[in-house]
């Protein structure tokens, strides 16, 4: 039977992994004796190992077999996993064999998830993601019988060749999970504080391994960096800029072109086909990339974005390039926020009347009476002989041209 894989088994799933290398261990220890409280056994990547079990069958046929089937599936070789190499195998097989085990017999010793979170974390590494061998990791920082009673189920499972005790590393955490939960929602509040007026996001993440708090934002100051640094002295803070920080109240949130027209033909940014109270809609001027699944139908991904003041900075038929703030959601026209906006320079041609955005808006109103589909500008030209634009339209399953004259 085969053992569901991922790329990531974790306890934790609300922290985030980190990848450390490791050592091989020893058989240090008497099989009967393997626990030494309070103290040291060994330091594997830096970590004070306080337990091992005892590699004590020679022949693993159950173990060997549960690796096999990892690497006959067909999602390995398809890749599915990453590139198939002996690292990838090795992680495969650590994942089904020896965290399997070691997730169940933690769950049932310490009282499930909820019951662990309070005592330690557990974490994979592996080689694909950097670490020097595929490992389970379980992280005590509470040690007392229940040490002795995992193990109790641990070991058996070594000496039945089921799985290997090498990659199964016990060592002593300075936190447990419900530790990092807690700092995580300490550190939210007080940014919930510093952004009062609700216009910046932001994310806070714990690192599992070390305790760092990684804090990814767009609207803090140096200064309100630093204030929040100080509120967690015992915790190391990475701040991370989520792209342009967001304007202040009076400050700009859009850009203009220092020269309004351009005779160069562009196809960057996206299309504004509609603007209204506090937002816009915008489509995009090339059709979405389907080559790696196979679809060939032209698709233009067009979103609705809240925007103030969109009906004053903004018209129909500009071409504009957008910062967005935070995460869009999957629909159509797709939902976000547009934090900042540029607007770029608008064809038109030397001898032509019109500009690119004067043909976009009549384009649109023409395609707005023949259906409710959301129209896209598959391609715009000038022919200068004749004194016409030609605008073709995608709309919903249709794709047609239009002639514009050029007045």
């Amino acid at each position: 039977m085969k053992r569901k894989i991922g790329t990531v088994l974790l306890i934790s799933t609300s922290l985030l992994l980190a990848s450390c290398g490791t050592a091989d261990l020893q058989d240090e220890k008497d099989a009967d004796q393997q626990v030494v409280e309070d103290q040291t056994v060994k330091k594997v990547s830096g970590r004070e190992i306080i337990a091992e079990l005892k590699q004590t069958a020679k022949e693993t046929p159950l173990r060997d077999q549960i690796a096999a089937d990892q690497i006959e599936s067909d999602e390995y070789k398809n890749g599915l996993y990453g590139e198939p190499s002996k690292e990838n195998e090795e992680d495969m097989a650590v994942q089904a064999a020896e965290a399997f085990v070691a997730i169940e017999a933690v769950e049932q010793v310490y009282g499930g998830h909820e019951g662990f979170s309070k005592a330690g974390v557990l974490f994979i590494e592996n080689q694909m993601s950097g670490a020097e061998q595929s490992g389970v990791w379980i992280g005590l920082k509470e040690i007392d019988e229940r040490l002795d009673e995992l193990l109790s189920i641990l070991q058996p499972k070594v000496d039945a060749g089921e799985i290997l005790a090498e990659p199964i590393y016990i060592y002593k955490s300075a936190h447990s999970d419900e530790d990092l939960r807690q700092v995580q929602y300490e550190v939210g509040k007080e940014l919930q504080n510093i952004n009062d007026d609700k216009r910046g996001i932001y994310s806070v993440s714990v690192d599992i391994i070390s305790g760092e708090i990684e804090v990814t934002h767009d609207f803090m100051t140096a200064g309100q960096q630093s204030d929040l640094q100080k509120k967690f002295p015992e915790r190391n803070m990475d701040f991370k800029q989520d792209g342009r920080i967001i304007a202040t109240p009076g400050e700009p949130t859009i850009t203009y072109p220092e020269h309004e027209f351009t005779t160069e033909q562009s196809r960057i940014g996206a299309y504004v086909t509609d603007v209204y109270e506090g937002g816009m809609l915008v489509v995009s001027t090339a059709p979405a990339d389907f080559s790696s699944t196979g679809g060939d139908d032209e698709f233009y991904d067009a979103t609705s974005f809240n925007y103030l003041d969109a009906e004053k900075l903004l018209k129909i038929g500009q071409r504009i390039k957008v910062d967005i703030q935070g995460p869009v959601a999957a629909s159509y026209p797709a939902q976000g926020r547009a934090k900042y906006v540029e607007v770029l320079p608008e064809y038109k041609p030397e001898t032509a009347k019109l500009s690119e955005s004067q043909v976009v808006v009549q384009a649109i109103a023409i395609a707005k009476k023949k259906s409710g589909h959301v129209p896209a500008i598959h391609s715009l030209t000038y022919d200068g002989n004749v004194g016409k634009w030609k605008v073709v339209i995608k709309q919903g399953e249709e794709k047609y041209e239009l002639e514009i004259e050029d007045q």
